[in-house]
């Protein structure tokens, strides 16, 4: 019998699982602190319901398909949060949510790509575009620079592409595949990438597009290539939504980079990456941009809409969180010399816990010796032992399991060191 996950999924050790929960806490803290409230949507959604975004993409092949067909895994948050919305149409616009939980994809696992991934999303619907999505970026980075990361923000507007691709007279029905040579720069370089659009649309056609592509300089000097080469409203737009970013202060670095094209017929205006380097990763740990089409696919009218996911799983890979030493949240460890003093052990743990100090209670039948390495084990930093004397003179000694020092206190002043 295999006792392994199926392929693409992963089980946590207790020191991931819970750095897992401690950087959603902190994304989740941030996100608050930028006004977002949560919804909670079903795991399930309705096939056609989940297939109804295959109109501006191609993630229905993701779907994990159960009850006969009926039902699927949601792939994503964003398809749960647009028919949420279609059917309460009262929400007071705009509508900032966060969700931070499971999707499933049906895809082809590789490093830092899983089938069940864990996402921290936040979107605006009904806001004004340039300041939702500053919005957007800023709090995403925010939640990145409480984790202690280091980022760059990605950023282009799809219209640049769509307006150069016009200029060029590339046809509308060959643009997609363009698109899609385009998002591949990052992997395969430029060179090829220009092989593969030249290839599709001819050198013609492909001269002006390729040389934007291969613009060096800083974010001014691009912006005013668009301004005044491909399109002077988006331009001009562009420069704003840049100028509302640098407001927030971020400590990311942001960056002009035409090749950020994401969801091919899914964003609309804006669209952008999170990505860390270090010397032995270099990968995007998140990304979202401007979809103004979706809303109104689950009937009623379009509204503006703008949202990013971060990627739990990469974020923690990144974080190398199976070297995490922190195995549990327990800050203290009531040990038992005997069977005879646990019931003055239960009345300690209590008051500690009373006291909000995280305490775990020993209910094995081992030595006090074997007690002490347990808590060595998990990282525990103090231990509470109760013997005999420590029970006649309602006492507690307290050991520090990092420096090794004790003392025998009264369970009040304890607790007033253990907090200390």
């Amino acid at each position: 019998m295999d006792l392994n996950p199926p392929k693409g999924f992963r089980d946590l050790m207790p020191n991931e699982a819970l750095m897992m929960e401690e950087v959603c806490s902190k994304i989740a803290e941030v996100f608050r602190l930028f006004g977002f409230c949560t919804i909670d949507t079903p795991m399930l959604e309705r096939l056609d319901i989940l297939r109804a975004k295959d109109a501006i993409g191609e993630e229905g092949k993701l779907i994990y398909e159960i009850d006969n067909g009926e039902l699927g895994l949601r792939y994503d948050k964003t398809v749960s949060l647009a028919r949420f919305f279609a059917n309460n149409r009262n929400l007071p616009l705009p509508f900032k949510r966060y969700s931070i939980g499971k999707s499933w994809r049906r895809e082809e696992p590789q490093k830092l790509r899983y089938r069940e991934i864990m996402q921290a999303d936040i979107d605006i619907l009904g806001g004004e575009n340039v300041y939702a999505d500053a919005e957007v970026i800023a709090a995403a980075s925010s939640a990145l620079e409480a984790l202690g990361l280091k980022y760059i923000v990605k950023i282009n507007d799809r219209r640049i592409l769509d307006a150069s691709m016009e200029k060029s007279g590339v046809p509308k029905e060959k643009r997609g595949e363009v698109l899609h040579a385009i998002d591949k720069l990052d992997k395969i370089g430029l060179e090829e990438v220009s092989n593969l659009v030249i290839e599709v649309v001819g050198k013609d056609k492909a001269g002006a597009l390729l040389n934007m592509l291969a613009l060096k300089g800083s974010n001014d000097e691009k912006v005013g290539y668009v301004t005044d080469s491909v399109d002077s409203g988006v331009g001009k737009q562009f420069a704003e939504l840049l100028g509302i970013i640098s407001g927030y202060g971020l400590k990311g670095k942001v960056e002009v980079d035409f090749s950020t094209v994401r969801g091919i017929d899914y964003y609309t205006a804006t669209a952008f990456e999170f990505w860390v380097e270090r010397d032995d990763i270099r990968s995007a740990i998140g990304g979202g941009g401007r979809y103004d089409r979706l809303i109104g696919m689950y009937g009623g009218r379009e509204i503006n809409a703008t949202g990013t996911a971060l990627g739990i799983d990469r974020i923690l890979d990144v974080l190398e969180f199976s070297k995490s030493a922190k195995h549990t949240y327990a800050r203290c460890v009531v040990c038992t010399i005997k069977p005879a003093n646990f019931a003055y052990a239960l009345k300690v743990s209590k008051s500690f816990r009373d006291a909000g100090i995280n305490t775990e209670l020993n209910v094995s039948n081992r030595n006090i010796a074997n007690q002490l390495d347990y808590a060595n084990s998990l990282n525990i930093r103090f231990a509470a032992i109760v013997g005999d004397t420590e029970q006649k003179d309602g006492m507690v000694k307290i050991r520090d399991m990092v420096s090794g020092s004790e003392s025998v206190l009264e369970i009040d002043d304890a607790i007033a060191l253990m907090k200390r």
